[in-house]
């Protein structure tokens, strides 16, 4: 016993010698961010490397190959956590048989199918959401399921109408949530009624993602658009597609 009623260091148990693998992950280390979410950084990163990997024929036609099945999809807006989606994609897309499912920067996925058919299922499906609308001055007696059915089919397939439309609890609008082609123009208003009398119907749409106000589809802005002014008709050209479609 030492002075003082201390233990010696000397004959204090030393702990057991750690691994390297247990050095290198004992510390949670935080990912740093990809350039490729930064624009600036990315462009000054562009400008100082000069290094070109050159990639003969042969190369590229073997890997296009391996992905000749694949297929890109994108969100619009703010995804959900990759998980939930994966799940719910290969739930949804059972039929087709094995799919695998890989998440990419920007919100793109890939999507690799097992065969050329099933490519051609899920491009034929078309790019669908459910999604509520809100129809603004539409007469209240027409708010019964079987004409609102009927009001909205050129908007697309009617899935549900709200509680509160059905039961005439809130008329300031009618609510119906309809299954959308997204690949199509929105509708953004619309006539209705008979030969002697017609409506004027606004169509709002509730978490909207990017929309295009020039050409009414979903996936890009207005921005997008390069507007020609020199022949001073005001007509704009539409954005250029996605290159990885």
């Amino acid at each position: 016993m030492a002075s003082g009623g201390q233990t010696p260091l000397a004959s204090l148990p030393h702990p057991p010698p750690q691994s390297w693998t247990h050095v290198a992950f004992s510390h949670s280390r935080v990912p740093e961010p990809s350039p490729l979410h930064n624009p600036q950084l990315l462009e000054k990163l562009k400008n100082s490397s000069s290094t070109f990997v050159k990639l003969d024929r042969e190369s590229l036609s073997r890997v296009q190959m391996k992905f000749q099945n694949a297929l890109f999809g994108k969100f619009f807006g703010k995804p959900p956590p990759f998980d939930q989606v994966k799940k719910a994609l290969i739930d949804k897309w059972s039929p087709v048989g094995d799919l695998q499912i890989s998440d990419l920067p920007n919100g793109f996925m890939l999507i690799r199918c097992a065969s050329h058919d099933a490519m051609k299922y899920l491009l034929t499906e078309g790019p669908c959401a459910a999604m509520w609308v809100q129809l603004h001055n539409l007469p209240i007696e027409m708010w019964d399921g079987e004409t609102l059915e009927t009001v909205t089919a050129h908007l697309g397939n009617l899935l549900k109408v709200d509680s509160l439309t059905a039961s005439l609890s809130r008329s300031r609008f009618a609510r119906v949530c309809i299954k959308i082609d997204l690949s199509k123009p929105l509708c953004h208003s619309f006539w209705v009624g008979d030969d002697s009398h017609r409506v004027f119907v606004v169509v709002l749409y509730e978490r909207l993602p990017t929309f295009c106000y020039t050409c009414g589809v979903i996936g890009h802005g207005s921005r997008s658009y390069s507007h020609v002014s020199a022949a001073g008709d005001g007509r704009s050209s539409p954005p250029p597609r996605d290159s990885r479609r």
